[in-house]
């Protein structure tokens, strides 16, 4: 064997374990989406409007709650318009909002309210 061979096995070993340690380690970290307890109670004033002041700062809580209640569907919350009116702002369905102990993503909060009968508490 010659001096190239040798270092290149020296130097090429410890970058394929390294690899192979990299890529193992990442599957020990899956994190499952967390389960939104039955009984929390998604509240407007406390929860959803201070989302929503963040891009619709200008308006008022009722006017923010009459245009959210128009578009939202209290039969089937995953179909309401809001959802499909926003889905194309990245942060607001990567944007996870604190309620209780839980975090859920802005939509999930949004269909929990809904299907709670889009209350204005």
């Amino acid at each position: 064997m010659n001096r190239k061979e040798r270092i290149l096995r020296v130097l090429l070993l410890p970058v394929i374990l390294a690899g192979l340690f990299i890529q193992s380690s990442c599957e020990k970290y899956a994190w499952a989406k967390e389960e939104i307890p039955e009984d929390l109670v998604v509240s407007y004033s406390q929860d959803i409007f201070p989302f929503c002041q963040g891009c619709h700062g200008s308006w008022s809580i009722e006017k923010t709650y009459d245009k959210l209640y128009a578009n939202v569907d209290t039969v089937n919350p995953a179909s309401s318009r809001v959802l499909s009116i926003h889905s194309s702002i990245t942060s607001f369905g990567s944007t996870m909002i604190q309620i209780d102990t839980v975090l859920i993503s802005a939509p999930d909060m949004i269909m929990l309210w809904a299907s709670q009968g889009a209350l204005n508490n």
